[in-house]
């Protein structure tokens, strides 16, 4: 009765009392009462192991608490320390071994796994032994502890430790800190080691990764405050407790880095493993503040609806609810609200749930169940007790049921309803004489009946309980971390006068969040402590790294008739902002270990240790940088003291230094004018810049041009000398003109190569009946002293010579067509070789060579056909055509002119005719062929009509690698035909027109299969497969080509420059390019298809790259269209 007086008199806010509500059929009882419960664990005979924070393990047993405890170990209970964790060896009923997670306070304060042997309700006297010594813990922080321990199916240990509020500790494989340990505790392997009596499970993944622990099983975890194991399937699942953002449900797996500090929450990343389930802190269902238990409904003995089956329950230390989560979906659902501030939760191997309630304002404990009977109508689960309280001071009833909601509550006073009174609680503000002896119950009433509570008694007494007052610290004192907190205080008591320091406890609860804040909590920081009336606390400096935080001190006194009244005294942090950039802006930092973008703004709590901290190196706008220093002087990755007034930091980086290589092209470059003036084409490239300039003479000389990053070319003027030079400079973020940003230098040389040309005219000659005739032949020397005009060979018969400059002589009645005239330079007495020859020119003669038709349709079910040869000359005086090669069967002839001939019906599809040269008994040789001509024959099916559909040229040519062109040939003796595209009743290509022969071509728009159809129209008939009366499928052939750069590799000069030869060979493309270093470079060479052959200047450098380019119609100058490719390497010796 005292007590419930001194609870009322409490005279600090306990968290509001919420109408718990369960599903229909769902009961909530209590099964015992205790301070700050941790842990549980089920033994086979039905005893309940229940772990204290205080180092207290509990049994309950038939449903009642004994009232000695098992063990009481020593621990550190400061903030989450403690006695954190329990489980029962699998062989329990037979070795009768319990294993304890808590933290030991010596030789250093560290957490340790220890094993007892129990004897009975008690432990076995002297049977304490340690299992493993985890890492030592901090002296600043008492958070994210972890502590949750649970055997696999196959008999290993499972220990979850938290990262002890340092998040590099999370992702180190040399700690044990922040991750899920596997050990064997039945064997030794370190019996030399007193710290480490276990064995490690050959299938630990980091057991031979060297500088790895090998008790690691999985790692990245902030706080995994408990694990739990589905029986059946084994699958593990770690509750992980969030810092800002999100609560995790992970699915473990050996070797699973789950991403702490780098994320949190859901994520992309390869490098982690994504949690399997969480839910947002702030928004969404559920929301919550600290996930502290979860388990597998999948009992041996199943007592709730199959709905539940293979269900994960899990609960939330604000949330005050327990949620369940759909396996198949992954879909959390509502179970049951206003529970009050969970600790833990377990599936009891009779098929009921557990949970452990701790309410951090009142420190008051308690083991739950929630069991199903199927009952709907109210059942009352905690009666309301009777009162004693001091006249003037509040009195509050609680009454807890189930049964199906909604449940309505009505408050009777000596069996007379009270106005107003209908929630689960009823308070009396100020308790008079008149009161006393007044009998309080509650009438529960549903759709499915009415159930009242038992009556309680109000006594009032004329006692009044004791007045604890606060001294010390004053009202609005604030703190620094780090600081050592006097606290003073006293009683006075109207019965008992002053009270001694025997009557009063002090407490200190470290707060998180405003009051109205939903996700508000608490953590023990100083355990209640009896007999002071005076005392020190110190604030650490490192752990919860939050600003919306305080301390709240408690004071309790009780006098000699058990009158107990608290009063509180809160203490506010001082705090300063931080001011994180990074220069050049926009890098990323690391926040205790958490990855952040800069420049970002820190509130802090003064004194409070912050890791800062940068990656290196890094990337910003395609550019490396590299960390250089910190603005306070600190180490890439440093801790710092936040100071008591705002203060910025600032991390400075190095960008890498820029590459590039710069070149001209023509160098040297030909002068021909005597100008000693020339132009070229500079090239230049970079990387690692974001702005490149190419300046003339020197580092800071006059600008030619600019860029950004990649290559690029630019033509000078005609001002370029002997010697003049070109510096690539690197002027990122305004980097000056000097030699130490020089990227790139060439230098430019002036050459003066003997140059000519050589013409005649006319070309073909006009002869005579006798193949001669008569031409003019004109040349130009540039850089010569001499030069002559030789025939048919660089040392033929003179024809005449010249000085340098232009001149001209005119030949005799004696050239003919095919003869060369050969411009040599022969000054200084060179040799007349093909070295020295500077231009040739040959006199051709001209002819003409066509089919008529082509191609030739054969409609008699044959391969050969009939066609006229036609052929035109001039500037000859003999022609013959032959077929099948220059020197095949001959066919016809003729003098210069025009003549044409008919063939037999012999000739085949490919057959070839060559008009041939035979003017003054030339051979019958390919350099005298004129002309050519190929025939191609096309059997066509006739229908019974006589109607029938060929195309032509058929595979046609691309002309932009996709679509070509082609004609249609059809004949038909029906009144009305069309010709239609891909199907019967496709897309019109030709108008109707009656019987006869027709020709139509298409534009460049025929693809690869395309088929046109010849309908029957005639009399309206339908556009259907039954009318066709042919049909012509077209194929597409793509342009080919290759491309080779040789040497491979190519010999440089001492500038790393070379010459290279670009030959290839390329069908079906009519015009090609090739280009310099891109697809839209610059152009080196255009020609035809064929073979072809082509020499640089000594301009290549190593790694420059050739595209060779179908420009046929016009196609753009893109990679679709780059036909082949070569790489030249250039070395030097």
């Amino acid at each position: 009765m005292l007590a419930s007086l001194g609870a009322a008199a409490l005279s600090f806010p306990v968290h509001p009392l919420e109408a718990q509500t369960l599903p229909s059929g769902f009961t909530r009882s209590h099964i015992a009462q205790m301070a700050a419960p941790t842990r549980m664990a089920f033994a086979p005979d039905g005893r309940i192991f229940v772990a204290e924070k205080d180092g207290r393990l509990l049994v309950i047993k038939n449903g009642a608490l004994l009232s000695a405890p098992f063990l009481t170990v020593t621990v550190d209970t400061r903030g989450e320390r403690g006695l954190e964790g329990v489980v029962l060896d699998p062989n329990f009923a037979t070795n009768h071994y319990i294993y304890i997670y808590y933290t030991a306070t010596t030789p250093t304060v560290h957490n340790r796994v220890s094993r007892i042997t129990a004897n009975g309700d008690v432990a076995l006297a002297g049977s304490d032994s340690t299992i493993i010594e985890l890492d030592p813990l901090r002296s600043d922080s008492y958070v994210h502890n972890g502590g949750d321990l649970k055997f696999s199916p196959d008999g290993m240990l499972l220990i979850a430790t938290g990262e002890n509020a340092t998040s590099s500790n999370a992702p180190n494989l040399s700690s044990l800190l922040g991750k899920i340990l596997k050990i064997d505790p039945r064997s030794d392997d370190f019996p030399a080691d007193a710290n480490r009596n276990y064995s490690i499970p050959s299938s630990n993944p980091f057991r031979s990764t060297v500088g790895a622990r090998p008790e690691i099983w999985a790692y990245g975890l902030r706080n995994p405050f408990s694990i739990a194991i589905q029986p059946g399937t084994n699958r593990l699942f770690i509750n992980d407790v969030g810092s800002y953002a999100f609560e995790e449900i992970n699915e473990g797996f050996a070797g699973a880095n789950y991403g702490w500090p780098a994320t949190e929450g859901p994520t992309s990343d390869p490098r982690f493993r994504p949690p399997l389930f969480a839910y947002n802190r702030n928004t969404g269902d559920p929301t919550g503040c600290a996930i502290t238990g979860g388990d597998f409904y999948n009992p041996k003995a199943p007592k709730f609806p199959n709905q539940y089956l293979g269900k994960y329950f899990f609960t939330d230390y604000c949330g005050t609810w327990i949620y369940y989560l759909d396996l198949t979906n992954l879909r959390a659902t509502q179970f049951a609200t206003g529970l009050g501030q969970l600790d833990g939760l377990t599936i009891g191997p009779e098929g009921n749930l557990y949970y452990l309630l701790y309410d951090d304002g009142t420190g008051i404990g308690g083991l739950y169940k929630i069991s199903y009977n199927g009952v709907l109508a109210p059942q009352i689960s905690i009666q309301p007790t009777s009162q004693l309280v001091s006249a003037g001071y509040a009195a509050t009833y609680t009454v807890s049921a189930n049964g199906d909601n909604p449940l309505t509550y009505q408050w009777q006073r000596n069996g007379i309803a009270i106005a107003g009174a209908t929630s689960p609680t009823y308070t009396i503000p100020g308790a008079q004489f008149a009161d006393n002896g007044a009998l309080f119950r509650c009438v529960i009433t549903n759709s499915w009946g009415t159930v009242v509570s038992r009556a309680a008694t109000l006594s009032v007494t004329t006692k009044l309980p004791p007045t604890p007052v606060i001294s010390a610290p004053f009202l609005g004192s604030r703190y620094n971390a780090g600081d050592i907190i006097s606290f003073a205080g006293s009683a006075s008591d109207p019965q008992d006068g002053n009270l001694s320091p025997a009557k009063l406890t002090w407490e200190v609860l470290f707060q998180h969040h405003a009051e109205s804040n939903p996700n508000h909590h608490s953590h023990p920081f100083l355990s209640p402590v009896s007999g002071l009336s005076s005392g020190t606390f110190k604030i650490p400096t490192s752990g919860e790294v939050d600003l919306d935080v305080w301390y709240r001190i408690f004071l309790t006194a009780v006098d000699s008739f058990g009158l107990v009244q608290t009063t509180f005294r809160d203490l506010l942090p001082n705090t300063s902002q931080l001011y994180l950039a990074t220069n050049p802006v926009g890098a990323k930092v690391t926040v205790d270990g958490a990855p952040r973008r800069a420049p970002l703004f820190l509130p802090s709590v003064v004194n409070v240790s912050r890791t800062i901290g940068v990656d290196t190196p890094q990337t910003l706008d395609g550019l490396t940088y590299d960390f250089y220093m910190w603005s306070d002087n600190g180490a890439r990755v440093h801790s710092i003291s936040t100071p008591p007034a705002d203060r910025s930091y600032v991390a400075s980086f190095w960008k890498r230094a820029g590459y590039g290589t710069i070149t001209a092209n023509p160098n040297p470059v030909q002068v021909t004018d005597g100008s000693r003036l020339g132009v070229t084409t500079v090239y230049w490239s970079s990387a690692q810049t974001k702005k490149v300039e190419v300046h003339v003479g020197s580092p800071s000389g006059n600008l030619l041009t600019s860029s950004p990053a990649g290559s690029f070319a630019a033509t000078t003027g005609k001002w370029v000398r002997e010697g003049t030079v070109f510096y690539l400079q690197d002027v990122t973020d305004g980097q000056p003109l000097t030699p130490e940003f020089t990227l790139d230098t060439v230098t430019l040389h002036l050459g003066s190569l003997p140059t000519g040309s050589i013409t005649a005219d006319p070309n073909p000659l006009i002869t005579d009946p006798f193949g001669l005739g008569v031409t003019n032949v004109s040349w130009t020397s540039y850089d010569t002293k001499l030069v002559d005009v030789r025939i048919n060979a660089p040392d033929g018969p003179r024809l005449s010579g010249s000085g340098p400059g232009s001149a001209s002589a005119k030949t005799g009645l004696w050239a003919v067509n095919g003869m060369t005239f050969y411009l040599q330079n022969i000054s200084d007495g060179l040799p007349l070789t093909s070295a020295n020859t500077l231009a040739t020119a040959t006199l051709v003669g001209a002819g003409k060579l066509t089919l008529n038709p082509d191609p030739i349709f054969v409609t008699d079910g044959s391969t050969l056909g009939v066609t006229t040869v036609s052929w035109s000359t001039f500037g000859t005086t003999a022609v013959e055509v032959h077929i099948g090669s220059p020197s095949g069967p001959q066919f016809g002839g003729s003098n210069s002119g025009t003549a044409s001939v008919m063939t037999g019906k012999w000739v085949k599809d490919g057959m070839s005719f060559y008009l041939q040269d035979v003017s003054n008994g030339k051979p019958l040789t390919a350099a005298n062929t004129l002309a050519s001509a190929v025939a191609h024959v096309r059997p066509v099916s006739v229908t019974t009509s006589g109607s029938w559909i060929s195309a032509y040229p058929n595979p046609i040519r691309s002309v932009d690698g996709v679509n070509g062109h082609t004609t249609l040939y059809f004949t038909t003796d029906r009144k009305a035909v069309e010709v239609h595209v891909n199907a019967p009743n496709g897309p019109q290509f030709t108008a109707p027109v009656g019987s006869g022969r027709y020709t139509a071509t298409t534009g460049d728009w025929v693809s690869n299969g395309m088929k046109f159809y010849l309908q029957d129209v005639s009399n309206g008939a339908p556009l259907s497969s039954i009318n066709t009366l042919g049909i012509a499928t077209v194929g597409v052939d793509q342009p080919t080509a290759t491309l080779t750069a040789q040497p491979d590799p190519i010999t440089g000069d001492v500038n790393k420059l070379g010459v290279a030869t670009l030959s290839g060979t390329s069908t079906l493309a009519e015009t090609l390019e090739i280009h310099v270093g891109a697809p839209n470079g610059v152009l080196f060479a255009r020609f035809g298809p064929g073979p072809f052959s082509y020499k640089t200047g000594i301009w290549v450098t190593n790694g420059m790259t050739f595209y060779l380019q179908n420009v046929s119609g016009g196609l753009p100058l893109t990679s679709v269209n780059t036909l082949a490719t070569a790489v030249a390497r250039v070395t030097t010796n």
